[in-house]
This record gives C-alpha cells, sequence and structure tokens, in this order.
C-alpha cells in the first residue's frame, strides 16, 4: 500500500516543543523512545542497510534525538535494531518491553507517539506497517490515537 493511502500523522507538538519536552529525559523514556522508533522502522518485517542509514541520518538530523544526546541515542538505536536483525521476534517483544515500562506515565506515553509520528512522517507520511506499529504502542500505552491523525 502506497504512503499517499493513508493522510499525514500528526505530532501535537513541533520538532522543537518536542526537543523542549525530551530535554530532561530519563533512561526509561530515551529507551522507550529509540525502541519505539524502532518498532516503526521495522515494522514491515525488516530494513535494508539503506533503511537503517537514512534512519541514523534522521536521527541525526530530528531535533528531540539532539535532547536525548546524539551518541547515546545512536548507541541504543544501533544495539535495538541489532536485536531485531538477530531474531525479529525477540526483537520486537524487548523493544515492547521497553515502551512498557512508560505505561503509568501518560504525559511521556503521549510524547513517545509524538516522537514516533515525526519519524513515521520524516519520509513524507505513513505506510500500513507504519500505523499499525504506531496504533499497537497506543494500545499498549493507552494513548488515544485520534489526536495523531491515526
Amino acid at each position: 500500500m502506497s504512503k499517499s493511502s493513508f493522510k499525514r500523522t500528526k505530532s501535537r507538538l513541533s520538532p522543537a516543543e518536542l526537543r523542549r519536552e525530551l530535554a530532561d529525559a530519563d533512561i526509561a523514556l530515551m529507551e522507550a523512545v529509540v525502541a519505539g522508533c524502532a518498532l516503526v522502522a521495522y515494522s514491515d518485517g525488516w530494513v535494508s542497510p539503506e533503511e537503517t542509514l537514512r534512519m541514523r541520518r534522521l536521527i541525526l538530523r530530528f531535533e528531540p534525538a539532539k535532547a536525548l544526546g546524539i551518541a547515546e541515542v545512536l548507541t541504543l538505536f544501533e544495539d535495538i535494531t541489532l536485536r531485531f536483525a538477530q531474531d525479529h521476534d525477540a526483537g520486537e517483544r524487548d523493544a515492547f518491553e521497553l515502551v512498557s515500562r512508560l505505561i503509568e506515565r501518560p504525559r511521556e506515553c503521549d510524547l513517545l507517539i509524538d516522537t514516533c509520528c515525526g519519524i513515521a512522517d520524516a519520509d513524507g507520511g505513513l505506510d500500513a506497517e507504519e500505523r499499525q506499529a504506531i496504533l499497537k504502542l497506543c494500545a499498549l500505552l493507552r494513548v488515544d490515537p485520534r489526536p495523531h491523525g491515526l
């Protein structure tokens, strides 16, 4: 299904607002955000080397990642993507485990969904697999997907 089949996702916050919100992120939030973005990236079952390179470039340019510390975010992203590459199901379980640590933190849950929507939208929209991954995250975290255009 083409990306044009779905409307663009909507982060409720601008990139600068996301960066400010993530400026005081603790390790649990940083891990959850990176895990959520990896879930979106691997939503179709695999990520090509080109997609991995593109995700690294997106992280380098994505304002909220700067607030979390680019080097730390890239190291964590590489660790999580390695888990997916070795065993997709185990990588997915590990990523959902990291994300689930935020369940009792509604503000951070919304922030995670905003960030994942921003990453998914970075290439012009989202495909069916990305949308489904974000909806799973919303369900896990009890976040209403409607404000995000899902």
